[in-house]
């Protein structure tokens, strides 16, 4: 009924509210700081692996239209993940079980079975895309920022595939900007169906930056209450 559905977009009218600029973390600041981490975790695993002889990389390509075409489309591919995970599932989880870590893992295990058909898929990729998830989230609760994990999303998977020309999640995108060159071997940096994702470096990396944000923002959680 007519009651019914304003009832419906009334109770999910809070998960509107995340994804527009109504909520404070959603602001062109943050998206260039989730463009920004995506790049650097990216690129600091492509270059440990081919510092360790995984691969080269050598110039290919630069279709001005094309390469800002294709970040449009990693741009929306990787936004639809997270409005539906970190937007919609995190947001009705925390909302109706008050749990943070309770809606960050139980959202980030479902994000990582969205991948659980992808080639070369295994423990340790699973492992790589579900603690992506639980930093992702970490992102939305301490930020309140989804646009932040958009760009950190996005940017990932461009800099994977579009610009370094490797396997994004065990799929292989046609053009790019660079393609690998000579031989390649995998290692604990680099699998080579799955991408830079799926190893034990990746997986650190990872681990580390969760690690990280949780110690920085309880250090300065008790700061802001000493001061108080």
């Amino acid at each position: 009924s007519r009651r019914q559905r304003q009832m419906c977009i009334r109770d999910s009218h809070y998960i509107i509210d995340k994804i527009t600029t109504k909520t404070k973390g959603n602001n062109m600041a943050n998206l260039f700081w989730g463009l920004f981490i995506g790049f650097v975790l990216n690129g600091l695993c492509a270059l440990i692996a081919m510092i360790n002889g995984d691969f080269t990389l050598r110039f290919s390509q630069f279709e001005i239209f094309r390469a800002f075409g294709l970040f449009f489309a990693v741009f929306v591919q990787s936004s639809a993940e997270e409005l539906l995970c970190r937007g919609f599932m995190y947001q009705r989880l925390l909302k109706s079980t008050n749990s943070p870590a309770f809606a960050i893992i139980f959202n980030s295990l479902f994000f990582a079975a969205l991948h659980l058909f992808n080639n070369g898929m295994s423990i340790l990729p699973f492992y790589c895309i579900l603690i992506f998830g639980v930093f992702a989230s970490m992102l939305v609760y301490y930020f309140d920022s989804l646009w932040m994990v958009m760009g950190l999303h996005a940017m990932w998977n461009f800099t994977q595939s579009i610009l370094f020309g490797l396997p994004n999640s065990g799929i292989n995108v046609p053009y790019s900007i660079f393609k690998i060159g000579g031989s390649v071997k995998g290692s604990f940096a680099y699998n080579t169906v799955f991408g830079l994702e799926g190893t034990i470096l990746s997986c650190a990396l990872m681990s580390i930056c969760c690690v990280a944000l949780y110690l920085w923002k309880s250090k300065k959680n008790k700061e802001e209450t000493v001061l108080n």
